[in-house]
């Protein structure tokens, strides 16, 4: 779909995903050739045999990855650039396998992209599970739109009240955006128990004082 939209794409290669092997030439630190077995080999098959010596550091955030970037042919995706990633220079744990439509691109800009998303997947996770937005009820589009911006408003300001009082480096949150949102919602319900009681106190009927707080859904009741 990317390439069908003329935009670059970045995304996680599946490990069972099978690379055309007339594509590419994998070669040992000697120079001689790799033999691979059959038109199609699932890339997690390919990593092992990738040469140690061709890894190459790659700084993140004053992080080294050891890299392994390499021109392929995907069946339906055609040709792209792939990148076999290690957290340590002796190529042990999990790797992560990056692919992106643009073959031109050096492997630090691959990554470096690659990792915006991971914000984007927090915000989602954050926003569906605690704030509410796949929940909303609005039809028109300018309801819709004040419904996210409060959305992304609250998604802005919560993390602040996560942080410790004082910042260090590498300082953690002192709570998540859940445990956030339940405080959040404490404070508020207190708000309004201490409203109600000081209204009451000063002689509001309370027949009174629920239809001014319940007034503006009882005027959309009416609609």
């Amino acid at each position: 779909m990317a390439r069908y939209r003329n935009k670059d794409g970045i995304s996680w290669l599946k490990k069972p995903r099978n690379l055309e092997t007339h594509s590419f030439v994998l070669q040992e630190a000697a120079g001689h050739s790799i033999p691979l077995e059959g038109p199609h080999m699932a890339g997690e098959k390919l990593v092992p045999l990738m040469p140690r010596t061709a890894y190459r550091a790659v700084t993140l955030r004053n992080t080294p990855d050891w890299t392994f970037p390499l021109a392929v042919r995907l069946p339906g995706l055609g040709n792209v650039r792939r990148v076999v990633s290690f957290k340590n220079a002796e190529l042990t744990g999990t790797s992560a396998v990056l692919v992106s439509n643009r073959v031109d691109w050096h492997t630090q800009r691959i990554i470096t992209l690659y990792v915006q998303r991971w914000p984007i997947e927090t915000f989602y996770q954050d926003s569906k599970g605690h704030l509410g937005l796949d929940t909303s009820r609005m039809r028109s589009a300018e309801a819709i739109g004040k419904h996210w911006c409060l959305v992304f408003v609250a998604s802005s300001f919560l993390p602040l009240d996560c942080r410790p009082s004082s910042l260090t480096k590498g300082s953690l949150p002192i709570n998540t955006i859940g445990e956030a949102c339940r405080q959040q919602a404490q404070a508020l319900m207190q708000a309004l128990i201490l409203y109600a009681h000081e209204r009451l106190q000063l002689g509001q009927k309370a027949e009174d004082l629920c239809a001014s707080l319940f007034a503006k859904q009882q005027t959309a009741m009416a609609r």
